[in-house]
């Protein structure tokens, strides 16, 4: 399981959807990620939609 209290902006994230997006801000509640997905678009992660840190984009 992922702590998201421990992931840091500029990491990148895969969704369960199989996108991959940048994290911009951890709101810093454990539960929401603020991210950069694919098209450049930000919009809030919810934990549950999250699959894995990956290295890169």
């Amino acid at each position: 399981m992922l702590n998201l209290l421990d992931v840091q902006p500029g990491q990148f994230i895969r969704m369960k959807s199989g996108e991959t997006a940048e994290v911009v801000e951890n709101v810093g509640d454990g539960m929401w990620l603020n991210a950069r997905v694919e098209g450049d678009e930000e919009e809030l992660v919810f934990c549950e939609d999250i699959a894995e840190l990956v290295a890169q984009g």
